[in-house]
């Protein structure tokens, strides 16, 4: 069971993403503060027979803030055995070149290598998509020299600290990203670290958010990286970043519905947009707010999370996929 460095979780009362009791590997979640919002990401503390491992590692502004509480739990940056990346978004990896400053390498996407490398162009973009909020929320990559940064092809495995860690490539929200499906060595897999390719919980609710960003959106690739994470072994728990652990049978099921309901009215609304911007914000607002209520979503969050940036952001990123023809109204 994941277990928290800092804080505890707000209780999920449906029993759908109840936290599942069974045997598991030595997980806590690193509150990484997105957005300055607490529990609205995480970074994962790993243990295994021979040392520790990360999976993820906010944005840069996160840094700080991440080493206080791997000092909490005995830990230094540099004690770390591996950084493993699920994609290169700032939101998990935009601190990467600083835990490779102190010795740390880090495995990603063969596609995120030469952006971690010469961050330059992520910056660029990062900043374009989120403006005004990128200094404050965000801040710049540091480089990683090529000694501490190796590209894993998908179903490469990776042991480090006694854990094994084996690449599954789950394009969709992103071109550059991997799940990772985690274990003891020697023993079966009991988690896979999946990133955004199953969307996000709003803290303290039951409410998945889809991430439909610029610039890589493809509902085909990701209706393939779906039907990859249905085949893992039954009985896995999924660790989302953005919500912590589910169980991902159950939660697979729930992702692909709501993807389902809500791709339809997007490219429904990307359509309106081109005449009438503000009204095709208004309904995806009116959309979005009362199911993120009735799920438990605290009016608070519901503007932080789900306000306009957010609206905006999932709307050019649909638009955008519908015109390179990597679109589909359904999962």
């Amino acid at each position: 069971m994941v277990s928290s460095a800092r804080a505890t979780f707000p209780a999920v009362t449906d029993p759908l993403f109840s936290p599942l009791s069974i045997p598991a590997l030595s997980i806590t979640a690193l509150d990484t503060r997105y957005l300055g919002i607490a529990e609205t990401a995480s970074a994962f503390v790993v243990r295994g027979t021979d040392g520790a491992v990360l999976v993820e590692c906010g944005c840069a502004v996160a840094f700080e803030g991440l080493v206080g509480q791997l000092a909490d739990l005995g830990l230094a940056p540099g004690d770390l055995s591996a950084l493993f990346l699920t994609h290169i978004h700032l939101d998990h990896a935009g601190s990467a070149g600083h835990f490779a400053r102190e010795g740390v390498p880090v495995f990603v996407h063969p596609r995120g290598v030469r952006h971690l490398a010469e961050p330059s162009r992520l910056i660029a973009g990062s900043r374009a998509v989120h403006g005004a909020r990128y200094e404050r929320f965000y801040g710049d990559p540091l480089p990683i020299g090529a000694d501490r940064l190796h590209g894993i092809e998908h179903g490469g495995v990776v042991e480090r600290a006694g854990l094994r860690f084996e690449a599954i490539e789950t394009p969709g929200h992103a071109r550059h990203h991997h799940a990772w499906l985690a274990g003891r060595v020697g023993a079966a897999p009991e988690v896979v670290f999946t990133g955004d390719v199953l969307a996000m919980i709003s803290p303290g609710s039951s409410h998945i958010s889809i991430p439909v960003p610029p610039s890589d959106i493809d509902i085909p690739a990701w209706r393939e990286s779906v039907r990859r994470l249905r085949a893992l072994p039954a009985g896995l728990r999924a660790v989302l970043t953005h919500g912590g652990e589910r169980p991902l049978g159950a939660h697979l099921d729930a992702f692909v519905s709501r993807m389902n309901e809500e791709l339809p009215l997007l490219a429904e609304l990307v359509e309106l947009a081109k005449t009438d911007a503000a009204g095709a914000d208004a309904r995806y607002r009116d959309f979005l707010a009362p199911r993120a209520r009735a799920a438990g979503v605290s009016e608070e969050l519901i503007a932080a999370l789900l306000g306009k940036a957010f609206r905006g952001m999932n709307l050019a990123g649909i638009a955008e996929a519908i015109a390179a023809g990597r679109f589909s109204p359904t999962l």
